[in-house]
């Protein structure tokens, strides 16, 4: 008996805790949302925001925004990684378009070199609790889809094998961005005490 009422309780925390889990991943990306001036650009930034958090089992044991900033950020490293291994792979088996595509695939590779190196920057200011050095980093990582993107545009008539994967991405590496701003907004001063 004793231990029926012991497994019943620590069941009901955990559904208790994924559930307050859920809310506050809910409630934090449809905010955050407000924080973007792309919003016309990303009409599914809620949707992304919430999946990308629900995929992730770390975010089940968020209890504030804080933890959701570092699991954000954290997924926005590890999609990051996933797009790099897209991209090596189509040059590597040679999937491109032209010699052009090529050159343009390699400097996204450069530019996402950069970004990972500045997400895990923002990454360790996080830890660090220096949340506004986290926030610059993160945008700062956002030119890698962004000018990957760009490189495919224009006159030179070359279409992005990767641009789904840039516009996620560049959503992923907003999101913690976001929310560090949304948390300066909610309590202007405290985010760094």
């Amino acid at each position: 008996m004793l231990m029926n009422l012991v497994t019943f309780v620590l069941l009901f925390n955990g559904c208790a805790a994924n559930k307050m889990a859920d809310a506050l991943i809910k409630k934090s990306c449809k905010d955050a949302r407000k924080f973007t001036g792309l919003v016309s650009q990303w009409p599914n930034f809620e949707k992304v925001c919430v999946a990308s958090f629900k995929e992730n089992p770390e975010s089940q044991k968020a209890r504030n925004i804080d933890d959701l900033i570092m699991v954000g950020a954290n997924n926005a490293i590890s999609y990051l990684t996933n797009v790099k291994r897209i991209v090596e792979k189509i040059i590597k088996e040679r999937k491109y378009k032209s010699s052009l595509s090529k050159k343009s695939l390699e400097d996204c590779l450069k530019l996402y070199s950069k970004s990972s190196h500045f997400l895990i920057s923002g990454l360790n200011y996080l830890k660090q609790g220096n949340f506004d050095e986290a926030k610059y980093a993160f945008k700062d990582a956002q030119e890698a889809p962004i000018f990957c993107e760009l490189k495919f545009n224009g006159d030179n008539q070359q279409i992005s094998p990767v641009k789904k994967e840039n516009n996620l991405l560049l959503i992923m590496i907003s999101i913690p961005g976001l929310f560090i701003m949304k948390v300066d907004f909610d309590s202007p001063g405290t985010i760094n005490k």
